[in-house]
């Protein structure tokens, strides 16, 4: 992770997933992620999705080759570039 960038926290989801601190507060507010266990030592979050699934978030300093940190109005968000953009658009 490059100290420029401002994020105070990436996550590394139980999913194969990664999340920055911006993106779980997010998903906390809007409910789309129900907090259920945190614990400070070691810090980890155990979340339940919208779909009832569990979640759980570990703190990292690595992001695999695949992610990439993108900043934009609404914070900073990890992007998997392994996916195909949707609707075939190209990103802006």
């Amino acid at each position: 992770m490059t100290s420029d960038v401002p994020v105070e926290r990436l996550y590394e989801g139980s999913n194969g997933r990664y999340y920055t601190d911006c993106q779980l507060e997010r998903r906390l507010r809007a409910g789309r992620w129900t907090p259920c266990i945190r614990q400070r030592d070691p810090d980890r979050r155990l979340v339940e999705t919208s779909d009832g699934s569990l979640l759980l978030l570990t703190p990292t300093d690595e992001l695999p080759a695949w992610a990439e940190l993108r900043i934009d109005g609404r914070g900073a968000r990890v992007v998997d570039t392994r996916r195909p953009v949707p609707n075939g658009s190209l990103p802006e």
